[in-house]
């Protein structure tokens, strides 16, 4: 078992002095200034002067805790898992709030059979328009008269996956969140 010293990182560099997501933060921070009535504490009213949004002083305290391991990329990393900003996170987030529909996923990213995941009705009845189970994403349902939904019998891992997918295909922080 590992043997605890008393004050060992005392004078240890921490992760904000040298990888800090500033961009991500503020953009988080700026998005949960907003929420409006969604934010914490804000029934005190004229009481409470001095609010600071939450996920700024959650990532400033935990970056001043979190030691420097030498590997800035990594810590970076390690940084963003625990303040919830990776793919993944962003992906859960997607998930729980179902803020990407099945029709910007088709348009998003390369899915071999689609079907698996998805089930279509079509808008328009077309003669011609009969092989759409041989189609592969990424398509343009709305332009092909197709009106596309989860299926029912798919998983949230499966869900999950299909998610961080989309979102890995996305370029820039404030598009995924």
């Amino acid at each position: 078992m590992a043997e605890l010293t008393p004050f060992a990182l005392k004078d240890a560099p921490t992760l904000i002095e040298a990888a800090f997501p500033a961009q991500k933060i503020s953009y988080e921070a700026q998005k949960e200034r907003k929420a409006g009535p969604g934010q914490t504490l804000t029934s005190l009213g004229s009481y409470w002067k001095g609010r600071k949004p939450l996920i700024l002083v959650r990532s400033i305290v935990l970056g001043a805790l979190l030691p420097q391991t030498g590997d800035n990329e990594k810590d970076l990393e390690v940084f963003e898992m625990l303040m919830g900003f990776d793919s993944v996170s962003l992906a859960k987030r997607a998930l729980i709030k179902n803020s990407i529909k099945p029709s910007e996923i088709a348009e998003g990213i390369q899915l071999h059979n689609p079907w698996d995941y998805f089930s279509h009705n079509t808008k328009i009845i077309d003669a011609n328009f009969n092989e759409v189970d041989a189609l592969q994403f990424p398509i343009d349902s709305d332009s092909l008269g197709l009106k596309l939904r989860w299926r029912r019998d798919i998983d949230e891992k499966e869900k999950l996956a299909i998610y961080l997918q989309y979102l890995e295909a996305i370029d820039g922080y404030e598009a995924k969140a």
